[in-house]
């Protein structure tokens, strides 16, 4: 058998093309950026969970914050949004062998500072498209990161990190969606003063956003497999 290749998908600035995906990059990683999307907690009481929505903020009083989160698969206009809720990549003819898949994600106060934890949660789908339509669950598992210790300063920036086992994924031609959820562990508190306290996507070379999943080996036309150029 080949020896599998190592990827890394940077977290991008832009959407999954034709979709209001957020794009996972094979290789490239963005110029540094400090966005504006992300969630906006607030003072809501634990414990809730929210979709993501990319390239939006979810603020604080969305109906996408549920306890237990959300059962919806992926989908391009969450909780009413008109964007997405996954990160995606594809298409991808060859497999990824069974075996931990490393997710660091960073996030920073932009709006407004005050000390409170949350983390994000995972599920991981296949499809045939990039429009995510009729997607099947890799595992049914919600997963969830470290613990994100958010500071009350709108400086820094705090990653969380997650090992997440899967099984072997073999694809053909088909595509990953990362369903990304923010879970609220406690809540900045306050009062109403602390309404707009919000934790924002960071990407790029500030520090990094990113997936690297288990070794890879590619297809062929014919369906065997050959071995990919190592992008490290």
């Amino acid at each position: 058998m080949p020896i599998p290749v190592t990827k890394i998908y940077y977290c991008s600035t832009s959407s999954y093309t034709g979709t209001t995906f957020g794009a996972l990059s094979d290789g490239v990683n963005p110029p540094a950026t400090y966005t504006t999307w992300g969630w906006n907690t607030g003072v809501i009481n634990p414990p809730l969970y929210s979709e993501m929505n990319w390239n939006q903020e979810v603020v604080r009083t969305s109906n996408q914050w549920q306890s237990p989160p959300t059962q919806s698969a992926p989908n391009q206009n969450a909780g009413g949004s008109g964007t997405g809720n996954c990160w995606a990549l594809g298409p991808v003819n060859g497999e990824f062998l069974d075996g931990n898949w490393q997710i660091t994600m960073s996030m920073k106060s932009v709006t407004l500072a005050a000390a409170h934890t949350g983390r994000f949660v995972y599920r991981f789908w296949t499809s045939l498209t990039g429009s995510g339509a009729n997607a099947s669950l890799i595992t049914s598992s919600y997963i969830s990161s470290s613990v994100l210790s958010m500071p009350g300063n709108t400086t820094t920036v705090v990653a969380g990190t997650s090992s997440i086992a899967l099984p072997r994924i073999n694809l053909h031609n088909e595509y990953i969606f990362i369903q990304t959820y923010w879970s609220i562990i406690t809540s900045p508190g306050g009062g109403p003063a602390n309404n707009n306290v919000d934790q924002d996507y960071v990407l790029g070379n500030i520090t990094s956003s990113l997936v690297l999943p288990t070794g890879f080996v590619s297809h062929n036309r014919m369906g065997t497999i050959i071995r990919e150029n190592s992008r490290l």
